[in-house]
């Protein structure tokens, strides 16, 4: 049974701050990042009706598309969040720069499909195109866009980044979807673009066939994903096993980005895991111990390390953290130093301020430094000599006085 109970650094009171709330995004922060997001989406969308008013979509095919068909491709663009702001898991980073807060604004191309089911439209010419459309507006503001191989990256500074992954929906679902949404909502989906993640949310009958949405990927073309799979299982963990599981997620993030000032494990390996450890039954504490329930996720973490963790949605097994050996050996190294930390906080002791000054060692100074939020579970057991679980040097030490 562990002595110390820390839940109050880790979600704190009314009145007093707390390892959460330290790792919330502060509103300034998603309103930059939302702001330049609406801004990058208006250049993209003003580039895509260029395209359809020239009538230029056929430059954008593929070979094998011109070859097969005379008729040019659809084209029409839509927008949709995801990652951490979408899940409700973004944590404001620890070491910044060069760690740097995120959006990630999925862009859904509707496009004709190959009668392989293969986009009409060249992943190259997609990547080509919003490059060119964001282009004069990153001049203009000073930001700097990167190609990755799965989506574009836009840094605004040193500080903030907006990743646009590029997706292709068939012509038919991409109807579907328009359609399921004007039946749901009244609204037309061309003129609501911006309520597509909430009523998707709302209404499951209109996600788009997982095996229909294609990722242009820079060095191998098309590839299957879908991100709202998985934005949907992570949904069901959180409604399952309740709001501690999100709490969690971000309290993993925050530790990785104290520990790891680059290339930590990913966010989704992390957000997994912590899942997986309320489905295994790993997790007893309660919502009132999530000090407790960090705890038990820290001890089983370094096992999933060692283990393949799958990503939960895809048909085709793919392990989360297929890393290299070094960094295998350097996350497991970091996990088991965290586990055996955070166990000292809690266990063996009942001393507050030692609690608050391992998980600091642990966590960082976003978890307060309040040894009054620390309870004790049980007094000291009345004993003598070196059976006290406290050693005198493990006590804080006090000034002599004399009085008189």
């Amino acid at each position: 049974m562990t002595t110390m109970n820390a839940h109050a650094l880790f979600l704190g009171a009314n009145s007093s701050n707390s390892f959460h709330q330290g790792l919330l995004l502060p509103e300034n922060v998603k309103k930059a990042l939302s702001d330049a997001d609406r801004e990058l989406r208006e250049a993209i969308r003003e580039a895509g009706e260029r395209i359809k008013r020239r009538g230029q979509q056929m430059e954008l095919a593929t070979n094998s598309y011109r070859a097969a068909n005379q008729q040019p491709i659809a084209f029409e663009v839509r927008f949709l969040l995801q990652g951490g702001l979408a899940y409700g898991t973004a944590v404001m980073p620890a070491q910044t720069p060069p760690q740097q807060s995120d959006r990630d604004t999925g862009v859904y191309v509707r496009t004709s499909f190959a009668a392989r089911q293969e986009p009409g439209l060249a992943s190259q010419k997609l990547f080509e195109l919003i490059e060119s459309a964001i282009l004069p507006l990153c001049n203009l503001k000073g930001w700097k866009a990167e190609r990755k191989d799965t989506c574009i990256r836009v840094e605004l500074n040193c500080f903030l980044h907006i990743d646009l992954p590029l997706y292709a929906i068939p012509d038919d679902a991409f109807e579907g979807l328009e359609k399921g949404f004007q039946d749901a909502t009244g609204e037309e989906l061309t003129l609501n673009a911006t309520r597509m993640l909430s009523v998707m949310d709302e209404h499951r009958t209109l996600r788009l066939p997982s095996d229909r949405i294609m990722l242009a990927h820079d060095k191998k073309g098309w590839v299957q994903s879908d991100p709202r799979a998985l934005h949907d299982w992570f949904d069901e963990q959180f409604g399952r096993y309740g709001a501690q599981v999100r709490r969690q997620s971000r309290y993993f993030k925050g530790w990785r980005d104290f520990s790891f000032e680059k290339k930590g494990p990913s966010s989704i390996f992390l957000m997994v895991c912590v899942a997986n450890c309320y489905r295994e039954g790993l997790v007893s504490a309660d919502e009132r111990r999530d000090d407790l329930a960090f705890y038990q996720i820290s001890k089983a973490l370094p096992e999933m390390m060692n283990e393949k963790v799958l990503n939960p949605v895809l048909s085709v097994p793919s392990a989360l953290n297929d890393w290299t050996d070094i960094d295998r050996a350097r996350f497991e190294r970091a996990a088991n130093t965290l586990s055996n930390t955070v166990g000292d906080a809690i266990n063996g002791h009942f001393v507050p301020s030692i609690t608050v000054d391992r998980f600091q060692r642990a966590l960082g100074d976003r978890v307060p430094n309040r040894p009054d939020l620390v309870k004790v579970h049980s007094k000291v057991p009345e004993v003598s000599g070196p059976s006290l679980l406290v050693s005198k040097s493990a006590l804080p030490m006090t000034k002599r006085t004399t009085s008189g």
